[in-house]
Parts: structure tokens; C-alpha cells; sequence
């Protein structure tokens, strides 16, 4: 059955229970990709070692990293070859031993020189199995890193490819009715937005229509789309997709859930680009623009209705 395979492995370690000849499933294996910031293999180099000030060595081990499945490159840089510091409780311990590898799954703890981290599981896997285990970690990496697309896709009211024809300031009317949105914070705060409107030439429509109906289905394709963004790089907006003339890719577009009622009251009021009548909506969301690449793998998300 899809999902239920399980593999052999030696050892399990999650919290401080040890667990003999387990089996993991698919689904408990994504489960512990998710719920950590780091997976990775890596040789055991020292039990009962610490590289890093804050962790007290009795309480840890130095871990050679061998490949990253799951973590935020950004934040922790390219780890391969790098010794980290894993701490462990003494009784998750039992049956690991120096230079051999294993999986862990684990979240950041200290940033020095080194990095030590805390385990949440840790899995040896017999050599038989290591190539199909990987595969799957490597899968489960992949479904974790894919979740906020998904949940994107399945929240999109409208999802088109095309390309940004215009960017302009916010409509007039727009700016002068913001001044009755919270006291004019969107206006006068140091953080305000600084909304901006991109002008989207459509060139597909993949979900959903320019007017919403009790079941959406897509229909002849829109000539235009504007979509209401914040220019600024304040910490408030940062995250934000950002859009030029002339840009292209995917716009995952969205007209109920990421603004509070009196701001979309205001920001997604159709607007007049040529004479013609455009919807406005936002796509406040990193993973609310893609590129084009990713176009069948969206395709695919939106058949799997959630």
C-alpha cells in the first residue's frame, strides 16, 4: 500500500527512547523531516565530545557532516565536510559508536565557530538499505520543502503565467480611503507597505477565473491582472515578492485570506489600466510567485485537490 513501506534499520533514537530493529513508514519519516530544522548523514568522529563552548561534551558527540536532505542553506551555508556538535541524552546513546554514519534529524542549539545542534531522532540504517532509505529521505525532504507551495496552491484564487506589463504607484482613491485604515498606519507608519500595483499580462490561466463563482473552473484567459504589493524591504514586507516590468512567471493570486477585511475593502477594488475594468489581487506570500520551471509541478499540485 502507497505510503506503508517500511525499512530495517539498527537503531532508533527519538527523545531518549531507544528502539531496537524498528521499522519506519514513509509517512513517520516525513514526520521527523518536518518537524526538524536539519536532516542530515553524517559520520560519528567522537562520542561524548563538543566543539562548541555552550554544550558540555558529556552531553554530546562531534559529527561529521556526509549530505544535507533538509535545511535552510541560507541560514546555515553549505555544512558538507563541516564537524558539528550534536547534543544527545546519555541513554539515546546506546548503540552508537565512533566512525560509523548515521541519519539525524535535528534543530539548531548554538552558532559559534561551530555549530551544535540538538537531536530530536537518529537513525543507523543497515548498509543493505541505505540507498532506498535515502531515496526516500531524500522524498520526504523534497514533501517538506514543497509545503508552503501546496498550501499556496490549494488558497489561490486565481493562478496564471504571464508577464508584468506596468508598475505604478497605488491608485489615488486607494491611497486617500488607506487614511481610514488603522488610524493610517498603511500611510504614516515607519513599516507602511508602500503598496505598489503590478499590471500582469496573462497568458494562461492554470486556476480558477477573473470572477469568483461557487465552484471555480477555468475559463477563456483574462488579458489582465493587477496585483497589489509592498515595494518596501521593511521587515514587515521583505518577504514579499517584489515585480518589475517585463518580469515573468507564475502568480499565485489571491483575493480573501491574506489581508484583514478593511485593508482588502480598499487594496483590491478593480482597477482602470487602458479603459478596460481589471480585478486586483495580492500574492503576499513567498512562495505566491514562481518561475516558469516550476509550471508542471504546480499543474500537478492543482489536480491533487486537497
Amino acid at each position: 500500500m502507497r505510503g506503508l513501506r517500511a525499512f530495517a534499520v539498527l537503531l532508533i533514537i527519538h527523545a531518549s527512547i531507544c528502539v531496537s530493529r524498528g521499522l519506519i513508514s514513509d509517512e513517520q519519516l516525513y514526520k521527523w523531516v518536518n518537524a526538524s530544522t536539519l536532516t542530515f548523514t553524517g559520520t560519528i568522529l567522537e562520542i561524548g565530545a563538543s566543539n562548541v563552548s555552550g554544550i558540555d561534551s558529556k552531553d554530546s558527540m562531534i559529527v561529521q557532516v556526509e549530505k544535507v536532505y533538509s535545511g535552510d542553506q541560507q541560514a546555515v551555508g553549505d555544512l558538507r565536510g563541516s564537524e558539528l556538535t550534536v547534543a544527545v541524552s546519555p541513554n539515546s546513546r546506546n548503540g552508537l559508536r565512533n566512525n560509523i554514519s548515521a541519519v539525524f534529524f535535528a534543530d539548531p542549539l548554538v552558532y559559534e565557530t561551530n555549530i551544535g545542534l540538538v537531536a530530536n531522532d537518529i537513525a543507523v540504517i543497515e548498509r543493505k538499505n541505505a540507498e532506498d532509505f535515502s531515496t526516500r529521505l531524500q522524498a520526504a525532504a523534497v514533501q517538506k520543502s514543497e509545503a508552503p507551495l501546496r498550501s499556496e496552491v490549494a488558497s489561490a484564487d486565481l493562478i496564471v503565467t504571464g508577464e508584468v506589463e506596468a508598475v505604478r504607484p497605488l491608485a489615488s482613491n486607494k491611497a486617500a480611503d488607506l487614511r481610514l485604515v488603522h488610524n493610517g498606519w498603511e500611510l504614516r507608519s515607519e513599516h507602511r507597505p508602500r503598496w505598489k500595483e503590478a499590471v500582469i499580462k496573462v497568458q494562461t490561466v492554470e486556476k480558477g477565473t477573473q470572477t469568483p463563482t461557487a465552484t471555480p473552473t477555468p475559463t477563456a484567459t483574462p488579458e489582465l491582472a493587477i496585483v497589489v504589493f509592498p515595494s518596501t524591504h521593511d521587515c514587515f514586507g521583505e518577504s514579499s515578492p517584489k515585480f518589475e516590468v517585463k518580469q515573468s512567471g507564475i502568480w499565485l493570486l489571491h483575493r480573501h485570506h491574506q489581508l484583514d477585511d478593511q485593508e482588502a475593502e480598499v487594496l483590491l477594488r478593480s482597477e482602470n489600466f487602458d479603459g478596460q475594468e481589471i480585478q486586483s489581487y495580492t500574492a503576499l506570500a513567498p512562495a505566491d510567485f514562481q518561475d516558469l520551471a516550476k509550471l508542471d509541478r504546480i499543474r500537478q499540485m492543482i489536480k491533487r485537490k486537497p
